[in-house]
C-alpha cells in the first residue's frame, strides 16, 4: 500500500496553464521576476518550473479558459479576452496589466486594406472577415448591426489573408508592425486586452490550492507592480519639507526620518519610474541632497 507521503505528493500539484504564443516571452519574464527559475525548450515544448508543488501545462490562452472551467487545468496565465470568447465560467483571481500601460494595452481592433473602399463598420455589410475570435466578433457585429460572414482562423498571421480569403480582419494589435506591413488600418477597437490569472472554481474550494494560488498572484502581482516602480531615498532640509511632500507621489506616505544632530530628514518613498525622471530635478531644484534611484524586485500592496 502507499504510503501517506505518496498520497500527499499526488494531492499537492497544482495544474498551471502557461500560455503559448506572443504572450509566452512576457509571462516568462514575470515568472523570473517573481523569483522563480523557470525555462522553456522550445524543441521539446516544455515548461520546468522550480517549484516541485506546480505542474506547467503548454496551451494557448483561448482554449486554456474552457480548460480550466472544466477542471482539467486548476489555474493559468490567460486573458480577459479568452475568458470572453469561451464564456468559461471561472475566477479571476487577479489582473496582472500593471506594466503593459507604459507601452500601450494590446487591443481587439476591426481592419481592412488601405486601398479598399471599407472605411466604416457598416461597408463591413455582406463582406467576409477573418479572425481568431468568432464569439467575440460576432457579439459585436451584432451590436452595431452589421451582416457580415465570420470566417476562423487561428493561424500565426491572419493578416496576410485578408484581401484573398476575406475583406477584413478582427485581430490583436499592440505596435502595429502586421497591419503596417500588411498595408491595413484600423477601423474600430472592440476591447483591450488584460493579462489575467484565472482558477477554477472547483480547485478554490480546495484549501491548499487556495492558498497556493492566491500565494502566486501576490508574487506575480507584486513583480509586475516592481518592474513598474522604484524605490527613491533623498536627504532634505526641514524647511524643504512641505515642497517636497507636494511632489512626492506614494503608493503610500513616504516614511521619514530625522538625521541625529541635523535639521535635514531622510525620505524614503516608492513610485513609478516615469514619474521619478520627472521629480528628481524639481527635487534637485528645491535643494535636496543625496538623491538615490533603486530597483525594486516585488512591490506587495
Amino acid at each position: 500500500m502507499p504510503s501517506n507521503t505518496t498520497f500527499k505528493k499526488v494531492r499537492d500539484k497544482l495544474k498551471f496553464g502557461f500560455p503559448i504564443g506572443p504572450l509566452q516571452p512576457e509571462v516568462l519574464e514575470l515568472f523570473r521576476a517573481a523569483s522563480y527559475d523557470i525555462k522553456f525548450s522550445g524543441e521539446l515544448q516544455k515548461i520546468n518550473i522550480d517549484d516541485k508543488e506546480i505542474d506547467c501545462v503548454l496551451v494557448r490562452p483561448i482554449p486554456m479558459a474552457t480548460l480550466i472551467e472544466k477542471g482539467f487545468l486548476d489555474a493559468g496565465v490567460s486573458t480577459d479576452s479568452a475568458v470572453l470568447e469561451t464564456k468559461a465560467k471561472v475566477n479571476i483571481v487577479c489582473d496582472l496589466e500593471y506594466l503593459k500601460p507604459a507601452f500601450g494595452k494590446m487591443k481587439l481592433v476591426v481592419g481592412a486594406p488601405e486601398d479598399s473602399k471599407i472605411r466604416t463598420l457598416k461597408d463591413l455589410n455582406g463582406k467576409k472577415i477573418i479572425t481568431r475570435v468568432p464569439n467575440i466578433s460576432k457579439d459585436f457585429l451584432k451590436k452595431n448591426k452589421v451582416r457580415a460572414e465570420i470566417l476562423y482562423s487561428d493561424a500565426p498571421l491572419n493578416e496576410s489573408i485578408v484581401g484573398v480569403a476575406a475583406d477584413a480582419i478582427i485581430e490583436f494589435f499592440l505596435f502595429g508592425d502586421f497591419f503596417k506591413a500588411y498595408k491595413l488600418r484600423v477601423l474600430e477597437t472592440i476591447l483591450e486586452r488584460s493579462l489575467i490569472l484565472i482558477a477554477n472554481k472547483e480547485s478554490l474550494k480546495n484549501n491548499w490550492k487556495k492558498e497556493k494560488i492566491e500565494n502566486l498572484a501576490m508574487l506575480l502581482k507584486g513583480a509586475r507592480l516592481g518592474q513598474e516602480m522604484a524605490g527613491l531615498m533623498l536627504h532634505a532640509a526641514n524647511d524643504a519639507m512641505e515642497d517636497v511632500l507636494k511632489i512626492l507621489p506614494s503608493l503610500k506616505k513616504p516614511t521619514i526620518t530625522q538625521l541625529r544632530g541635523e535639521n535635514w530628514f531622510d525620505v524614503l518613498t516608492v513610485a513609478n519610474k516615469k514619474e521619478i525622471r520627472k521629480i528628481i530635478p524639481k527635487l534637485k531644484k528645491i535643494g535636496c541632497a543625496s538623491i538615490v534611484e533603486f530597483p525594486l524586485n516585488k512591490v506587495v500592496l
